[in-house]
């Protein structure tokens, strides 16, 4: 039989992927800053207090001799204690801790060890999972928000144009209203240069009823020459008469 292939898994803090037989060692993590030691980026160090921690995030201070072991300083429990860091060539002593198959193991303590440190990562998970629901409940609340504020904008986006639309029709009709009133006002303006021009009715009225008094006595006199030249051309006799064809010769 053929033996499965090991595919690539994308490891939690999006970095390059690791082989699917690292995945006995994901609960393998810092105690401090949940970094994994799958991922091989950092050395890691177990602590004679069972903590295990990374390279960046554990203080190392030098021993009373130099031919001693470094000391380190637990970040968990205060305490300044011995420590070993994680490697193939670890004693197998300590690196039964990190054993794939605890319970094939008589150790209880290795056991122990191991469910300890998954609990932790799994708290811390189980804390990540509840950020990340809550910011995706904040995103969509957003979304939401952002939807109706853009809701929002377009109608008053619509109302802004229909009120631009009403402010040029006013302006169009004051300016109609101004042209008409200016020209009415240069129309009266002509009407009242033309009266102060023109001479005043009453005295057009006066001046002619002093002609026509002036004129009355002449034309009584004509009127009573015509009468006395008719009254004469009356008394006149001559030969000749009316024509009168009421009778034959």
């Amino acid at each position: 039989m053929s033996k499965p292939r090991s595919g690539k898994l994308q490891t939690p803090s999006g970095g390059a992927g690791f082989d699917e037989a690292d995945a006995v060692k994901l609960w393998i993590h810092c105690s401090r800053c949940y970094e994994l030691f799958a991922e091989k980026r950092f050395g890691f160090f177990l602590l004679a207090c069972h903590h295990v921690f990374c390279e960046k995030c554990i203080k190392v201070t030098a021993g009373r001799t130099p031919s001693d072991a470094p000391i380190y300083e637990c970040s968990t429990c205060k305490g300044r204690v011995r420590g070993r860091q994680i490697t193939n060539m670890m004693p197998k002593l300590f690196k039964d801790y990190f054993h794939p198959e605890p319970y094939n193991l008589t150790n209880d303590t290795v056991e122990k060890f191991q469910k300890r440190n998954h609990m932790h990562f799994d708290r811390f998970k189980k804390r990540k999972e509840l950020e990340v629901n809550k910011l995706t409940k904040d995103t969509e609340l957003a979304r939401a928000l952002c939807q109706k504020r853009l809701q929002e904008m377009q109608m008053l986006r619509v109302e802004r144009k229909k009120l631009s639309q009403r402010m040029k029709h006013i302006k169009l009709v004051n300016q109609k209203a101004e042209m008409q009133r200016i020209a009415q006002a240069q129309v009266n303006r002509s009407l009242e240069t033309t009266k102060s021009s023109s001479p005043a009715p009453d005295s057009t009225r006066a001046r002619i009823r002093g002609s026509e008094d002036s004129q009355a006595p002449r034309r009584r006199a004509s009127k009573d020459s015509t009468r006395s030249t008719q009254s004469k051309r009356r008394h006149v006799t001559g030969f000749r008469h009316h024509p009168n064809h009421s009778f034959i010769l």
